[in-house]
Order: C-alpha cells, then sequence, then structure tokens
C-alpha cells in the first residue's frame, strides 16, 4: 500500500453504492428516540397510571417506549457499518485519503450540529434550564460526558461525543497505518489522546461501533439467511439482558436480576445482533415498484434524522413548559397530545434541516475546493 499524507489532494468520493433499506433503520432509530422521550413527558410512570389504563397494550407500549439506549445503540452500530465499515475498504484498495475523510466528518457532524447547539441555548433560556458556555465548547468538540454536562439539557447530545470520537479513532489508525514513520508520530499521538478520552467513556459502545465495521464486508458476500437469524436471536437476547438490568421504579426485577448478564454484555450481545443482520438487508433489493418507492421514501425521511435526533428534546421542553402537567390515564385525549407532541418534532426538525444538514452537500464542496486551493 502506497504511504499517503496529509497533503495528498482530495479526491471526491463518487459511485457508491446505495444501501437499500438502511435508511429506513436510520430513520426508525431517530423516530423511536423521540417517541421514548415524547412518551416519558407526557404520561406518568407505569405504577402511577391508573388501574383502568393499566392494560396488557399500555405495558407492552411502555416496554417498547423504554429502550432510548438500545435505540441509540442501533445509531452506533449503522455508523460503524457505514463509515468503519467503508473506511476498511479504502484501506484494502489503497483508496484512502485523510483530507477527504477528515473533511466528510466535519461536514456530517458540524453542519447540523452548531446550529441545533444555538437552538438548544435559544430554547434553555427560554424555560429556564441551564446553560454553560464552558459545556457548549465542550459539546462541540465531543467532550460531553467525559469533562461537561450535555449542553443546555439536551440529553441525546451525550452520544455525539461518542460519534465524534468514534471517527477521530478510526480517521487516526488509517492515518497510521496509510503513513510513513515519520508522521506515524503524529498519527500515534493523537492514537494515545483517543484512547485517553475513550478512558473516560463506556467501552461496550466502542465494541459496538467496531462490530458494525467489521460486518460491512458480509454486504458483498452470498445472502446469509441463517447468520441473519443468529442475529435477530442476539438481539432479542441483547435486548431482554439490556431492560432486564435497566432502573425502573414500577417493577420489582431484583429476584431475577441473579440470572442475568450485566447490562455491558447485553449490549455488546445486542450490537452483534444488529451488526449481522445490517449486511442481510443490504442484499433485500427491492423487487417491485412499490418496494422500491418505499426504500426511496425512506432516503427521504431518513435526510432529517440527525436533525430530528438533535433538535426534538427543546421542543419538548417547550412542550413541558406550557403543558407540564403530565397524564395519569392512557386515553383519547392524553394519546392525542402525545401524537402532537411527535408531530411538532418532525415538523421542526424538517424545516430546521432545510437550511443547515440539507447543505451539508454544498459545505463539503466548498471546504474541498478551500482545501485544494491551499494545496495548488
Amino acid at each position: 500500500m502506497t504511504p499517503r499524507r496529509f497533503s495528498d489532494p482530495i479526491r471526491p468520493s463518487g459511485g457508491q453504492t446505495h444501501l437499500c433499506w438502511l435508511d429506513w433503520v436510520r430513520f426508525i432509530a431517530a423516530f423511536m428516540v423521540v417517541g421514548i422521550h415524547a412518551r416519558g413527558e407526557n404520561w406518568v410512570e407505569w405504577g402511577r397510571l391508573t388501574e383502568t389504563s393499566q392494560t396488557k397494550l399500555a405495558a407492552l407500549f411502555f416496554a417498547l417506549t423504554r429502550a432510548g439506549t438500545e435505540w441509540v445503540l442501533v445509531f452506533f452500530v449503522l455508523s460503524g457499518f457505514l463509515v468503519g465499515g467503508k473506511l476498511i475498504e479504502r484501506l484494502r484498495d489503497g483508496t484512502f485519503s485523510l483530507p477527504e475523510y477528515v473533511l466528510d466528518r466535519v461536514s456530517r457532524i458540524w453542519v447540523p450540529l452548531v446550529p441545533a447547539l444555538v437552538w438548544s441555548a435559544i430554547v434553555a433560556f427560554w424555560v429556564g434550564k441551564p446553560v454553560s458556555w464552558l459545556d457548549l465548547i465542550g459539546n462541540i468538540i465531543g467532550l460531553q460526558g467525559v469533562s461537561v454536562a450535555n449542553f443546555a439539557a439536551n440529553h441525546p447530545l451525550w452520544s455525539l461525543g461518542y460519534e465524534i470520537w468514534f471517527y477521530v479513532l478510526a480517521g487516526s489508525l488509517a492515518w497510521w497505518l496509510t503513513s510513513e514513520t515519520k508522521v506515524r508520530i503524529s498519527a500515534g499521538m493523537v492514537l494515545a489522546l483517543v484512547f485517553a478520552v475513550f478512558a473516560r467513556m463506556r467501552s461496550e459502545f466502542l465494541f459496538a461501533w467496531l462490530l458494525g465495521a467489521l460486518t460491512y464486508w458480509l454486504c458483498h458476500k452470498p445472502r446469509m439467511p441463517r447468520l441473519a437469524f443468529a442475529g435477530a436471536l442476539f438481539m432479542a437476547g441483547g435486548y431482554v439482558f439490556s431492560q432486564a438490568t435497566s432502573a425502573t421504579v414500577s417493577v420489582d426485577l431484583s429476584k431475577w436480576l441473579r440470572y442475568v448478564p450485566s447490562v455491558e454484555v447485553g449490549i455488546v450481545t445486542l450490537s452483534l445482533g444488529i451488526a449481522l443482520i445490517l449486511p442481510f438487508l443490504t442484499q433485500l433489493a427491492p423487487q417491485s415498484l412499490l418496494s422500491q418507492r418505499i426504500n426511496d421514501f425512506g432516503s427521504k425521511v431518513a435526510a432529517f434524522s440527525y436533525t430530528l435526533y438533535l433538535t426534538h428534546i427543546p421542543i419538548l421542553y417547550l412542550w413541558e413548559c406550557y403543558q407540564p402537567e403530565r397524564n395519569s390515564a392512557i386515553n383519547l385525549e392524553s394519546v392525542i397530545w402525545y401524537l402532537l407532541r411527535i408531530a411538532s418534532c418532525l415538523l421542526f426538525a424538517w424545516l430546521f434541516y432545510l437550511p443547515f444538514e440539507k447543505q451539508t452537500g454544498r459545505v463539503r464542496k466548498l471546504l474541498r475546493g478551500i482545501w485544494l486551493a491551499r494545496t495548488a
């Protein structure tokens, strides 16, 4: 493999093959996170619901809408699959370019993130949530959960810290592998910094990202339904382990916890299941016009899923400010309020997406032009 330096010209990444159904996975994960947070703002805890509301259907709904970490885990595995897996493929083919990788990742993360942080600050000032400028700087560079808090009480931002450092880890490792000895010293110093940061983070989430990256090559192999079936079993087992060890004030699981692995084992098991299913999904190419349209619509809604994830908590804070009372009964009125919360998050995210996240490609092209002008 020919060593590549940081000053290599940037080659636009073209000709990438669309992977079927993964856009739907991305959007559903973001939508479920919104649904989970909206449910917590709309209803009281299960144990405080009225007796007539504690039905089996309601129990199922509450069980499905308490798995916030598990849906964020889908993001981590999917990120490893798409970013880490393609990075490994480029290293194998000798086509990795550090400048291209850096500009792609910087534009992808920060073009939507910075406006979302501004939006979070505006709402926090309005509703009386804490705002720290130190937290703002820390959240921009991914130190939330390491040395600063989530900015403006926008708690889903915790996962952005992991994503940023996943990208730095992958890029610096690729830089080290494709550089000459003198440059490797600089890459090694960056890797040391990454290891120091991850020493303060939860390692099971890093394993989830790596599992996604290591299964990307299966996309190019013949369809393996048995492997996907094994993945479904791992997902089910990991989900049960993770949920059984999650804190709850409504259900006493203490006598069963001795038989359940730790939450970390549950997360890794669930991650493995997701990672094994993703390649199988990509091989289920649409066979009809209807399925093709469904797949295409998934691309449209997934386009603003990152913005939805970043902006929905401030919207829910506004709801909490003007409608602070949570419902103790599940009835038509409370369900309508719940759906209105979700709909407002979706509508605002789409409107917020248009001037910011939708322009990511243009910003990326502009940054490439600036870099080429400097290196010419």
